[in-house]
């Protein structure tokens, strides 16, 4: 039987399990003691103007709706861009609220570029909402003095972000190098003989789950965070192939291969901040080390492999080879990856603002220039017609239909319109009624409770103060727990909030629901009309275009080095495989959003996607090589390699699916039957070697 302590242990544990880190907790009490002291200053300063609501609004949305990532320098910089925007919105809404046709352009041209820009970085996606508020609230309300607007919108800022910088804070810093630090100390304790088969694959599948659950992207403005979005990928490749005998396969490469993956996880422990310097120096340290001695472990293994008396004592040796060179080198360019990350991140703020003192890098391990990637970025989903650029097309359209509708009709409140169109926009029609219900379901809920509330005490001023502090820190903390009880807590606190402003009863309440109801149906309508069927139906010609390209990528950096084929080819569908990654990325994030499939990585689109993911990968450590073969040496081998390319290719696009002999087999002995005694055969098999080792691990999918 239940009792009451074990019911209460129960619920305390079910809290704990959806905000493991009391981070919505913390944040919840923040904006309780926060909010109404902002309310309460603009009271005080300008009493009978806007700017007590405005102030109120204001310190409700910069600590209940958004909620910036990364650590403290990254959200001041996101809390002084949403500042500086939102002045400019607030006063550029009210200067058109009065001429409908201009409100309703650019209430359309504002819900493309802001809901398109969150591709950039997540710090943009976490202010879209509040950007496109800041426009809406007043372009549909009444118009009013631009000064005392912005005069509410400054005491809010004034109060909430030093608040929100400094007051019970975020703990993590970054969750996605939170989740890589673990994913390297486990393949470093697993490497070690300290760790366990289960403990990798746990941490692994907790970053991957990570990694795929944000709306977008995981990433900040600056190329260091940006590039380490690629170090997932090679994680997820060492840590299949690792095994329980692969330390001992290392031989002399183990050690260094550990000290890598210590250093990685040191770089990217944040509460190292201090140290991080020593940290990126050790780290390059290692990244050579590991380099120097594989490079001499693979002259030996390749001496080996050529010296053997049978081919198959040979084949064997070169089965070896192939799958500790991989190994190694993704080792290795998992530390190049986050020491250069690290050391983009370094940099002066003027030289991240104009993409300078970067480190040089090649395709595996790339680093975009900030103003480059401001200006490639949003283009390249354009460009590819993605999920993001369908949905901010949608987005602005249902926005500014919405507009035109408090316009054109006698709607009392018409910022409610918009927000219930901007509420239950989503992906597909489907998911829009989903939204529609729950919205609506929750809205009545708060409604009734607030009407309840006040008809219980009525609209006395003291008895409302009481009950904002606890609205408040419903609306910031239930949300976390249920869209539903999200809806029902906010829309008891906006009753709280304009009934401070303007104390007319839970009528209010109701108004609320019809002006929801009715931005429900434009977003259902745009939906239905625009995008009936949603990122589901998108997501395998997404994949399909992804593949063929990467499959061109593949083989034209394996042309490289066996035909010597122009590098500027190689570099161009490098490039272009990276925009078209960014296009993939988005569309699984927006299909396990639509499904509710969560981040479930046995999901068959999101293995699809994977399987298409390591194409590329592959492709950028073959088009690394530097240091190509004579054209004369090893035809056989090199015609071994492009046959293997292309039926790599073939069989992850489903043209082939018949069982073919590894490459390891074919390979080694065509180089053994092509070699020569003088030294320089050694040299010349070694990029081969590279391109065979790569392709093996293509072939084991």
């Amino acid at each position: 039987m239940l009792t009451p302590t074990g019911l209460v242990r129960r619920v305390l544990d079910w809290l704990r399990a959806q905000d493991p880190e009391f981070d919505a907790l913390r944040r919840a009490v923040r904006a309780a003691i926060t909010v109404p002291v902002a309310a309460a200053l603009a009271r005080v300063v300008a009493p009978g103007t806007q700017a007590p609501l405005f102030a109120l609004l204001g310190a409700f949305w910069l600590l209940v709706v958004v909620d910036f990532p990364g650590n403290r320098q990254a959200r001041a910089v996101g809390y002084l861009g949403l500042g500086l925007n939102g002045a400019i919105l607030l006063t550029l809404g009210t200067l058109v609220a009065p001429i409908p046709w201009l409100a309703v352009t650019l209430m359309f041209v504002l819900g493309v570029a802001v809901t398109l820009a969150g591709v950039v970085s997540e710090t943009v996606s976490a202010g879209q909402r509040v950007m496109l508020l800041l426009y809406v609230w007043p372009v549909c309300t009444p118009v009013g003095p631009i000064g005392e607007r912005l005069l509410g919108w400054s005491i809010a800022l004034a109060i909430c972000v030093p608040a929100a910088l400094f007051v019970l804070p975020p703990r993590h810093h970054s969750q996605l190098r939170r989740h890589a630090a673990q994913v390297c100390g486990a393949l470093a304790d697993r490497l070690d003989g300290v760790g366990s088969p289960a403990e990798l694959t746990s941490a692994m599948s907790a970053l991957r789950s990570n990694f795929l659950a944000a709306s977008f992207r995981p990433v900040g403005l600056t190329a260091g965070s940006r590039a380490l979005v690629r170090v997932v990928d090679q994680l997820e490749v060492v840590t299949e192939l690792v095994k329980d005998d692969t330390a001992a396969a290392l031989g002399p490469m183990k050690q260094p291969a550990i000290n890598v993956l210590r250093c990685c996880t040191r770089v990217l422990d944040a509460s190292r901040l201090p140290h991080r310097a020593a940290d990126r120096a050790e780290l390059k340290r290692t990244v050579i080390e590991l380099r120097t001695v594989a490079r001499g472990r693979y002259r030996e293994d390749l001496t080996e492999i050529l010296g053997e008396h049978e081919d198959d004592d040979a084949v064997s040796v070169g089965r070896e080879l192939l799958s500790r060179r991989t190994i190694a080198t993704t080792i290795r360019l998992i530390g190049s990856i986050i020491g250069n990350a690290a050391t983009a991140d370094a940099r002066p703020v003027w030289a991240r603002a104009l993409g300078l003192q970067l480190p040089g890098t090649g395709a595996a391990d790339r680093l975009l220039p900030e103003p480059v990637a401001l200006a490639t970025i949003p283009s390249g989903f354009l460009a590819t017609r993605s999920v993001a650029a369908r949905n901010s097309v949608r987005t602005g359209v249902g926005l500014a239909v919405a507009v035109a509708v408090t316009h054109l009709f006698p709607v009392q409140h018409g910022f409610w319109v918009v927000l219930g169109a901007m509420v239950v926009l989503g992906s597909s029609a489907l998911s829009t009624r989903t939204k529609v219900l729950q919205a609506m379901v929750g809205t009545a809920v708060g409604v009734t409770v607030g009407a309840l509330l006040t008809a219980a005490f009525g609209v006395d001023a003291a008895v409302l103060w009481s009950l904002l502090p606890a609205g408040v820190f419903g609306s910031a903390y239930f949300p976390r727990l249920s869209f539903t009880a999200g809806q029902a807590v906010i829309a008891m606190t906006v009753l709280i909030i304009f009934n401070l402003n303007a104390p007319i009863g839970w009528q209010i309440g109701l108004l609320r629901i019809e002006d929801v109801a009715m931005g429900a149906g434009v977003g259902i309508v745009v939906s239905l009309l625009l995008w009936p069927r949603g990122a589901t139906a998108a997501m395998e010609a997404t994949i399909a275009s992804a593949r063929d390209l990467y499959s061109r990528y593949l083989q034209a950096a394996v042309l490289r080095v066996t035909r010597g084929i122009s590098h500027q080819m190689v570099e161009k569908l490098s490039l272009d495989a990276v925009a078209v990654g960014r296009t993939v990325d988005d569309a699984v994030r927006h299909y396990l959003s639509e499904t509710g499939s969560g981040a479930d990585l046995r999901t068959p689109v999101v293995r699809a996607a994977n399987r298409a993911t390591r194409l590329r990968v592959a492709a950028d450590v073959i088009a690394d090589i530097r240091s190509l073969p004579p054209p004369s040496s090893y035809p056989r081998a090199r015609k071994v390699l492009e046959e293997h390319a292309e039926m790599v290719s073939e069989r992850l696009t489903g043209a082939d699916d018949k069982a073919r002999r590894p490459i390891s087999d074919e390979f080694v002995r065509a180089l053994r039957a092509e070699a020569t005694d003088d030294a320089d055969a050694i040299s010349a098999g070694l990029p081969l070697v590279a391109v065979a080792a790569n392709l093996g691990v293509l072939e084991l999918m």
